[in-house]
């Protein structure tokens, strides 16, 4: 039996629109390169410390 393996394919990032390159077999598709999910994460994971004073008026 003959074994396919798909190429990594090329995506822009969501955020900064720098190229990163993403595994075609993966669960979730992923939107933002390495530097800008881990700052997402980041926020993601403080979100409970930002109070509703921190946050700016429109």
């Amino acid at each position: 039996m003959i074994e396919i393996t798909p190429k990594p394919k090329k995506k822009k990032c969501f955020d900064c629109g720098a190229g990163f390159m993403t595994n075609p077999r993966a669960r979730f598709k992923r939107k933002y390169c390495d530097a800008c999910s881990k700052k997402r994460k980041k926020a993601w994971d403080n979100q409970w410390k930002i109070k509703f004073e921190d946050l700016e008026d429109e």
